[in-house]
């Protein structure tokens, strides 16, 4: 099993990377989503309510407060990362499970270097946009303050930082680029796998 990690800063495009990979029907884990539906148990809203009751509301946790508070202060920031991440690992587990026939896995995981992971992946993806371009894309998708979105690019590590660990960078200003980008990286990735396994057929 071929497993690719994809990581990068906020709005840097490492979801559009990832849907590139799923048109080769090649299984997704996406964190991101992943948190968001553990966000949606009952129990994890209860134990929210016990460390921050305000962002709880008619059984409807407030995440733009949550973001605010977590990213305003570190100590906040890894109570959530401390409750999330075991539901998280759990979840990962089991994507591995129901997919340990295939040959090629693929993780969208946006704090891959921040959470000292990357020896999991055979190869890592870094998403790197324009600045512009990424401040653009996420106060119009998430309807954030340009001060919040300097607070959560502050918790991450910065493009220079990552780029010590040699992930291979992939500019994600122009879609077809990405595209033809994965493309050869998947030709390589395969005639590796080929070559490796003999005739054995590869299932991505």
């Amino acid at each position: 099993m071929y497993k690719i990690g994809i990581t990068g800063s906020i709005g840097t495009g490492k979801t559009t990377l990832a849907n590139m990979f799923a048109i080769f029907n090649i299984p997704v884990f996406d964190a991101d989503r992943e948190i968001k539906k553990i966000l949606r148990k009952k129990e994890i809203k209860q134990k929210l309510k016990k460390i921050w009751p305000l962002i709880i509301k008619k059984d409807h946790i407030d995440k733009l407060k949550l973001r605010e508070i977590i990213f305003s202060n570190n100590i906040e920031k890894k109570k959530l990362e401390k409750l999330l991440y075991p539901y998280l690992e759990m979840e990962l587990k089991m994507f591995e499970t129901v997919n340990y026939k295939k040959n090629i896995l693929v993780y969208d995981v946006p704090l891959i270097y921040e959470t000292k992971t990357e020896n999991r992946y055979d190869k890592i993806l870094l998403a790197h946009c324009n600045t512009k371009i990424q401040r653009e894309r996420v106060l119009t998708r998430d309807k954030i303050s340009d001060t919040l979105f300097e607070k959560i690019l502050a918790s991450q590590l910065s493009y220079d930082d990552k780029i010590k660990f040699k992930p291979q960078v992939i500019n994600t200003n122009n879609r077809l680029f990405i595209l033809i980008k994965i493309c050869i990286l998947l030709t390589k990735i395969l005639i590796r796998l080929k070559s490796k396994n003999g005739k054995t057929k590869i299932n991505t």
